[in-house]
């Protein structure tokens, strides 16, 4: 098999973001330079953590909630648990009953609008507030403590800020008009969710571990949001694909065959469960432009077969990715070749989502460096 091409990337903003230049075309008379093997005789934990993201992250899919339904979650250390009232209010909390500290997620249940715990029978209503206790006592002065929540695109978001802010940007709604039902890929894999944020700018891996060739790639930061774009070739298909990131626990993968004149609507959730586990949750949903056109009283029959057919290909194709993130390492200081250039302004960004960013570099996070707030401090 022939190697993949080198890919290209239209992204002039590169020099003056990192502090290394592409090298010039290699020539295969000339030796490639290299370094020595390093040697390591000390031991100890090679594979650290990260801290947890800020953003909106995956609390579950929305067709995952029911009216009268609890569910408990592990997110990002912890355990959340989500309800939906009989009137449709989705809600997410943390676990514990104010009054004696039962877990609402074990024997909790909706009744109406109120979530009632199992222990003693205290109900607290959609607003969080205890409206009354099993036993016609007066109900104590006590509240859920709820987490910002937003139900957008078929799922429910919920909001992390380590200072405990109220959200400070927003997820839009996507157009679904003409789009099958979704088709859903659930992955509890360990490592870094962060891994898997960076897949849609490494240019370089596409064409090495996935096949695509002829791959072209541009991008477009605006705040809180990297929009990527990518043309290729897949088995001599025309592959067109566009990954907007909204923060680091979501985006969005619109792509195009246009040779079969079929599109994909792929939403991706990456959420830390754990310091070294993380779940990868995909939402497919297809869309052919000569079926909607032509046979739109078949649609909702020929998607039920199709839809599922193009989510397993989508698996099929990302699951290559699967061992290599569940064993990866996120290195501070890589060393990087000329087809990362994408990537690395994509880490610079995605700094500002994490407590003391993602380099050792005060440009990329927009914060301090520790030695200035030393000095500060003093």
């Amino acid at each position: 098999m022939n190697p993949p091409s080198m890919p290209r990337t239209n992204d002039a903003s590169f020099q003056a973001t990192i502090d290394i230049a592409p090298g010039p075309a290699a020539i295969c008379s000339q030796p490639v330079q290299t370094v020595s093997l390093q040697f390591r005789s000390t031991v100890g934990q090679m594979r650290r953590p990260l801290p947890y993201a800020e953003g909106w992250f995956l609390g579950c899919f929305a067709d995952e909630l029911r009216p009268g339904q609890v569910l408990t979650v592990p997110f990002m250390g912890q355990e959340l648990v989500l309800y939906r009232t009989q009137a449709g209010l989705a809600r997410v909390i943390e676990p514990y009953c104010p009054h004696l500290g039962a877990h609402l997620g074990h024997g909790g249940k909706v009744d109406g609008e109120n979530l009632v715990c199992p222990l003693h029978g205290l109900a607290y209503g959609p607003d969080g507030g205890c409206v009354r206790t099993g036993h016609g006592e007066r109900p104590p002065r006590a509240a859920l403590t709820a987490r910002h929540t937003k139900e957008v695109n078929g799922a429910i978001l919920v909001w992390v800020d380590h200072a405990g802010r109220p959200p400070t940007w927003d997820v839009p709604a996507h157009d679904l008009d003409g789009f099958s039902s979704a088709c859903y890929i659930h992955r509890e894999l360990g490592g870094y969710a962060h891994d898997a944020v960076e897949n849609g700018v490494d240019l370089v891996h596409f064409g090495w571990l996935h096949g695509l060739t002829d791959l072209h790639m541009s991008h477009r930061i605006d705040g809180c949001t990297f929009e990527t774009s990518i043309s290729a070739r897949w088995k001599g298909l025309r592959f067109c694909g566009k990954f907007t990131n909204y923060g680091v626990g979501y985006v969005i993968g619109a792509f195009e065959m246009p040779d079969l004149g079929i599109s994909l609507q792929t939403p991706v959730y990456f959420t830390q469960i754990a310091p070294l586990k993380w779940k990868l949750a995909v939402a497919d949903r297809l869309r052919i432009a000569w079926v909607n056109q032509r046979l739109p009283l078949l649609k909702t029959a020929i998607y039920a077969v199709l839809a599922p057919l193009a989510s397993r290909w989508m698996r099929w194709f990302i699951e290559p990715d699967f061992p290599i993130w569940n064993a990866k390492s996120f290195l501070r200081h890589p060393r990087l070749t000329a087809g990362d250039k994408t990537l690395v302004v994509h880490r610079r960004w995605a700094s500002q989502f994490y407590p003391g960013g993602l380099l050792d570099d005060p440009e990329a996070t927009g914060r301090p460096a520790p030695a200035a707030e030393e000095r500060k401090r003093a």
